[in-house]
């Protein structure tokens, strides 16, 4: 018989419900903001976008897919394992794909340490996370759920905290009506 997940993760129900829901609703907040700022951005913005807003949405979904698939009943701990491991890999992959463009920004004064802080290291030290919390899993430590939680728990911060960002940004290239 399969290691199901069931039994384990029905303490874990009421998080991952919370958790994705949460991240649900990000996801369209960001769509709404989006929307809103639209006509702000320019084929000069267009890259800082893609490498701060983008990744961003990614956060959101992210833990709105793990949520997900967490809760699946037929999923084994081997299977979810294998997933995370994966995925945690090649999300920190993705983000340190960021390095280049981030320390040029940086060159020109138009990022800071806490840039750097919440668009790379909080994401990345995630998705290693969720890859340590696999690598558990396929070991079969009950602890790598805490993991996976708290890597959770941190790209959903990073996520409401560079969406918080990106709103001010809006703000603050909105000239104020002409009276």
């Amino acid at each position: 018989m399969p290691d199901l997940l069931a039994q384990p993760l029905q303490r874990w129900h009421d998080f991952y419900l919370l958790v994705g829901g949460a991240a649900a609703t990000l996801v369209g907040l960001m769509f709404v903001a989006i929307s809103l700022g639209s006509r702000l951005i320019t084929q000069e913005s267009l890259p800082a976008l893609r490498v701060f807003v983008d990744p961003t949405l990614i956060h959101f979904i992210y833990v709105l897919v793990i949520a997900t698939v967490v809760v699946l009943p037929t999923l084994t701990r081997n299977a979810l394992g294998v997933l995370l491991i994966i995925v945690g890999l090649l999300s920190f992959a993705r983000a340190l794909r960021m390095v280049p463009f981030m320390y040029q920004q940086t060159r020109k004064h138009v990022v800071d340490a806490h840039d750097w802080v919440w668009h790379l290291i909080a994401p990345s030290v995630s998705y290693l996370m969720v890859g340590g919390a696999g690598i558990g899993l396929v070991l079969g430590v009950d602890l790598a759920f805490n993991g996976l939680a708290f890597a959770s728990i941190l790209l959903l911060v990073a996520g409401i905290r560079n969406a918080w960002d990106m709103v001010v940004w809006f703000a603050l290239k909105t000239e104020p009506p002409q009276r």
